[in-house]
């Protein structure tokens, strides 16, 4: 229980931050959904458009008659809500297990004579209490609008908020399991990711190849087995019950067969012969080298699939019968540029997560003892971070004009309209100046306050929720300017303004150097 307790508390920022992030989506976007369709041949429109658009079959997946605002609250809003409960599946899973191994803090608990599985079981243990908080407080969440929104009914909610609870448990579980494969909490994360990605794609075909047994196979298909709010089916989260047990026994099992520090998967051999590096920036880029690889491959994906999938909803909306989530994103104007301005905003957000991941970099070398190193062979005390600040700005670059490239590549031949493959690349290569304030931001951070160095991700959290839910929430149009990510103007306009960008841009510069004037000034912090 103490360990337990420790883990906690060790961790109560991030399952926090994520858990306050899901519940607050799920309250605050169920009431919207009643005012956005306030007719029933309203609702009867948006349903039969949504039923037969392949673009929103493949995000949200197949939406059930007769499309109650409870249903499509459901099928649009816990699409993204069981995403995100993926992500922080995997998150917190490896920060409990892996993570804390390859930090030192399981060996120093281990050698105060707890037992080699008290550590899992306690990791267990928190991702259980994080899905059944998870689950009451969406439940709660939903519940309290029953009698203000069509179909919300206190049975449904908490089917909805089992939805949320258990695909966070089962991804949590399986992504214990996969730490146990692989020798490094990095390659866990990346395997997590992987398995989410996965189980993404195989909801995505069942939905629109109509091969239902296929969400069976998935994690993300949990919502479609259930229905919540059309005829919850209980009896299917005691199936996954047993599924995330039988899971949680599996990591167990390999978690006893491999040796500590280390995976089922041997780690790669080095090579004998030395790398010449001259610079504190040589050795960032060279670090940097595998991450931009991937992140460029994952985030160029996502913005081609975006592109590919738009002719409907653009079609839609040209029609004038987008409404929801799409119809808040792609606004009142050109419905070309609103929707490459959405697709842009989502490669923006997944860009300066990047952003930020590759300047905290900055501070696990720091408390890993590298810049120790360093600092030890001559290098100047603001070398290592300003190094990394530059090896970012050029990695996000890479991986937006990669995306933007083949996203213009793509979109043409898909959507007809003015200057489609223009407006494609500007709208996602646009977003490199709000990846760069989020990096400045972290090395602000990282250079003067390290251990607040957690508030990076603040900005960026804060900047999604208002450019994704803050018209369909009615956030005033200047209280959602203050966000980062729809600053990019269209290229095709007349008069487009690059104040914002501007503006971004030179809060990224001024934060940097800050950041790089305050680490000359504090003493440098290793573990």
């Amino acid at each position: 229980m103490i360990l337990t307790r420790l883990m906690i508390r060790r961790h109560r920022v991030l399952i926090t931050s994520w858990s306050v992030l899901l519940i607050a989506l799920a309250g605050a976007t169920v009431s919207a959904y009643q005012s956005t369709y306030p007719t029933p041949q309203q609702r009867r429109i948006a349903v039969e458009l949504a039923q037969h658009n392949p673009a929103t079959i493949l995000l949200y997946g197949n939406l059930p008659d007769p499309g109650t605002p409870a249903q499509m609250f459901a099928w649009e809003i816990g699409a993204f809500a069981t995403i995100l409960a993926a992500i922080m599946a995997v998150l917190v899973a490896v920060a409990l297990t892996r993570a804390a191994e390859d930090d030192g803090t399981l060996e120093l608990v281990r050698a105060c004579g707890v037992g080699p599985r008290v550590p899992l079981r306690s990791a267990f243990a928190i991702l259980a209490l994080v899905a059944a908080v998870l689950t009451v407080g969406c439940t709660v969440a939903a519940g309290l609008h029953t009698g203000r929104v069509d179909a919300i009914t206190w049975p449904g909610a908490a089917a909805f908020g089992s939805v949320v609870g258990l695909t966070f448990l089962l991804v949590a579980v399986l992504a214990a399991v996969l730490a146990q494969v692989v020798p490094t909490a990095g390659g866990a994360r990346i395997l997590g990711f992987a398995a989410v990605g996965t189980a993404f794609g195989v909801r995505s075909i069942a939905d629109t190849q109509h091969v239902g047994w296929l969400n069976w196979l998935s994690p993300l298909g949990l919502r479609a087995t259930v229905r919540p709010f059309t005829g919850s089916r209980w009896w299917v989260l005691a199936t996954y019950l047993l599924a995330a047990l039988a899971l949680a026994w599996l990591a167990t099992v390999l978690h006893d067969r491999r040796e500590y520090r280390a995976g089922l998967l041997r780690r790669r051999d080095r090579r004998e012969s030395h790398l010449t590096i001259r610079s504190s920036l040589g050795l960032a880029a060279r670090l940097a080298r595998q991450p931009v690889a991937v992140w460029t491959v994952a985030v160029a994906a996502i913005g081609t699939l975006f592109s590919a999938m738009g002719s409907g909803v653009v079609d839609q909306s040209q029609g004038g019968d987008v409404g929801g989530f799409l119809g808040a994103q792609l606004g009142a104007g050109d419905p070309v540029a609103g929707y490459f301005a959405y697709c842009g905003t989502v490669v923006g957000m997944v860009a300066s997560s990047f952003a930020v991941l590759s300047v905290l970099r900055s501070r696990r070398d720091e408390t890993g003892g590298l810049t120790d190193h360093l600092l030890a062979a001559g290098i100047r005390r603001w070398a290592p971070l300003a190094a990394q600040v530059a090896v970012t700005a050029l990695g996000t670059a890479a991986i937006l004009v990669a995306t933007g490239a083949l996203s213009a590549l793509v979109a043409p031949s898909v959507i007809d309209g003015t200057d489609v493959a223009g407006r494609s690349f500007g709208y996602i290569a646009g977003q490199w100046p709000a990846a760069m304030a989020m990096a400045g931001w972290t090395a602000l951070l990282v250079g003067r306050w390290p251990r607040l160095s957690w508030l990076a991700w603040v900005p960026l959290v804060t900047s999604a929720t208002l450019a994704l839910l803050g018209q369909l929430l009615g956030v005033p149009r200047s209280v959602r300017d203050l966000g980062i990510f729809q600053h990019v103007p269209d290229i095709a306009a007349p008069n487009a303004n690059i104040r914002g960008l501007l503006i971004l841009l030179t809060f990224a510069t001024a934060a940097t150097l800050l950041g790089v004037a305050g680490i000359t000034r504090r003493d440098i912090v290793t573990s």
